[in-house]
């Protein structure tokens, strides 16, 4: 079972316990005021164990569905489930391959989408719904598979917000690929009148119907463009433990973004700083827009050459 629901099921256990010791007189039934209070303990023993395992699970989620498509507490469209499920481990595996390599392309094979396979490890009761973890915290190139699932479940609770902000933060990070994929699920969950609660590390949040139409109207209107461009100017950021850089270019404009995984790796091999050295460098640049709003410009820095620059 996923710590966060054991965790659940034991505080409301562990609530209903203290509501019965509340109303019982340890000088009249002694023995069972004894038993509920060890019963109490021992609750409370389990809870604190897992605080520490909730932190050092591997990735792990759970996906409650109601509405529509869940007929009362015999089960769940078998067509629905397994589109929703699948829709879910696809934004997994294209967010890995995206934070390790840059934006994907529109077609094609993921890459290492075999790596970062989840396993339907139970299902559970309420609303309907799975429990998906890992085998074990899958690691390449720095990327934690449990971080990934962690960024999936943000950015469909913040797509789903009322706050336009949170909704920008989020469409920032996507790429084409992804934003098909996030189409693909919310007009599911919207067309068949579905609602979504998600349970993963500390975060719980459920999305209704009114939630997933405006976050499938969000993803609708959002077009995103990636391009290639390559840059000139002075290296005035450069922070290695969050892979940013800053290029303040010869019209005196500051250009912000991050850096590729396998740049900051070779530079940092390479016992080179590129810090305050002009330079060239080579950008992904993905553009956002959405109908009525301003686009919103990222940079992904792919390519470095100090030596190049003019």
């Amino acid at each position: 079972m996923l710590p966060q629901l054991e965790r659940e099921f034991l505080q409301a256990d562990l609530a209903q316990v203290h509501a019965l010791l509340r109303d019982m007189s340890p000088a009249e039934d002694p023995i069972e005021h004894f038993q509920f209070s060890q019963r109490a303990s021992a609750l409370e023993s389990r809870l604190a164990e897992l605080a520490n395992e909730i932190i050092s699970a591997p990735a792990g989620v759970a996906m409650f569905f109601g509405g529509k498509p869940v007929v009362g507490s015999q089960g769940i469209k078998a067509t629905f489930s397994t589109r929703a499920v699948n829709c879910f481990q696809k934004l997994v595996s294209q967010r890995f391959a995206a934070d390790e390599q840059g934006p994907l392309s529109r077609h094609g094979r993921v890459p290492m989408a075999d790596d970062t396979q989840l396993l339907v490890t139970d299902v559970v009761r309420g609303s309907f719904g799975f429990v998906l973890q890992a085998q074990g915290d899958s690691t390449e190139g720095g990327t934690s598979l449990k971080s990934v699932v962690d960024e999936v479940a943000d950015t469909l609770s913040k797509l789903a917000a009322v706050e336009e902000t949170l909704s920008d933060e989020a469409a920032s990070v996507l790429d084409d690929r992804q934003l098909g994929t996030l189409r693909e699920f919310f007009k599911l969950l919207d067309d068949e009148g579905a609602s979504l609660r998600l349970v993963e590390g500390e975060r719980d949040f459920e999305l209704d119907q009114r939630a997933i139409g405006r976050a499938r109207g969000r993803v609708e209107a959002l077009t995103i463009v990636d391009r290639t461009e390559t840059l000139n100017g002075l290296i005035v950021g450069w922070t290695q433990y969050s892979r940013r850089f800053e290029l303040l270019t010869p019209e005196q404009a500051v250009i912000q973004g991050e850096i590729a995984p396998q740049v900051m790796e070779a530079v940092t091999l390479g016992g080179r700083n590129p810090m305050h050295q002009r330079v060239s460098i080579e950008c992904k640049v993905r553009e956002v827009r959405a109908r009525g709003r301003s686009p919103r410009l990222r940079y992904t820095l792919t390519a470095v050459d100090p030596e190049s620059a003019t």
